[in-house]
């Protein structure tokens, strides 16, 4: 496999399916999700999660990034819809300073202002960057999922935020059907250029019920939609979760039938810093401060019958 070009690179594409304004609204929301997420890391760590803490925080137009005191960090979507929302809660309220904060505080959710899920997100990925590193989760680090041939040739494909550089592959793949729902008139153009079609996000229940392979980028994690996005699938399709955002343990993502993660790590936490902080987005992330690679759920690939195909 080669490398999964996630999140469009650029940013991570809106999803049209949500109830609330991102991943703090209890309905809707990720926060089971992410709960597990900080409960796996709370028995990996033990009392060693006592001892870190958030050593740098930015709030980016596109990514979200923190740096923990052992030098980790992590990245997540900043949902435009709660940078909107942000600005009455700005102006009249104060917020306390985030850098110092333990990072188990973070990690739970308790952080004040409009900001809270996003960093909280960021967070869980920091603290998850170890445990791709010490053999505990089957990690692919040599390919692109595009080269898992079997979840697009001859199958009824669906992405729910548009990952530019995998739809064009599509086309050479042999797929059936290729559908785009994603709410940007940039992802319309691209359909038009005639890699997939696009659908509206009104249609998106039974778009997503009749397709075989569904992708879904990290942003749905970030804006609350992929417990709602991940119910809508049939039981016998294939599940891909892609880009940097969804890069806490997975885990919450496995019971949930996805089959493949496809994500980053930081590896150069200042530098990565220093890009969101100038507006930067997924192109200069992916430029040289992230490893890519692909948790691998063997266990829904046998389901699935594929397990060959990634041996």
């Amino acid at each position: 496999m080669v490398e999964i070009m996630g999140e469009n690179q650029v940013k991570e594409a809106s999803c049209p399916v949500k109830k609330g304004n991102g991943i703090n609204e209890e309905n809707g929301s990720s926060r089971q999700i992410l709960d597990e997420a900080a409960e796996t890391l709370r028995g990996l760590y033990g009392a060693d999660l006592d001892t870190l803490a958030i050593e740098r925080l930015v709030v980016g137009i596109f990514f979200t990034g923190v740096k923990l005191s052992n030098g980790c960090g992590g990245v997540a979507y900043t949902p435009p819809d709660v940078i909107r929302n942000a600005g009455n809660r700005i102006l009249k309220g104060s917020t306390p300073t985030i850098r110092g904060m333990r990072a188990v505080e973070a990690m739970a959710g308790n952080i004040p202002g409009p900001f809270a899920g996003v960093i909280r997100l960021a967070t869980l990925n920091a603290l998850s960057v170890p445990f791709f590193e010490n053999g505990r989760y089957s990690v692919d680090e040599s390919g692109d999922l595009s080269e898992i041939q079997s979840l697009f040739r001859n199958r009824k494909v669906c992405m729910v935020g548009a990952i530019i550089p995998l739809l064009k592959k599509l086309k050479e793949l042999g797929a059936a059907e290729v559908t785009i729902i994603d709410r940007k008139k940039e992802t319309a153009e691209e359909a038009d250029a005639g890699y997939g079609t696009f659908v509206s996000p009104e249609h998106t229940a039974e778009t997503i019920a009749r397709c075989e392979t569904a992708v879904f980028t990290g942003a749905a994690i970030a804006n609350g939609s992929i417990e709602q996005l991940i119910s809508l699938v049939h039981e016998d399709a294939a599940i891909a979760v892609v880009g940097p955002t969804a890069g806490f343990v997975p885990e919450p993502l496995f019971r949930r039938n996805v089959a493949i993660v496809g994500t980053a790590a930081v590896t150069e936490s200042d530098q990565a810093l220093e890009m969101l902080a100038e507006g930067g987005g997924g192109y200069r992330l992916f430029g040289g401060c992230v490893r890519k690679f692909n948790l691998v759920n063997f266990r829904r690939l046998r389901q699935l019958g594929w397990d060959c195909f990634l041996s």
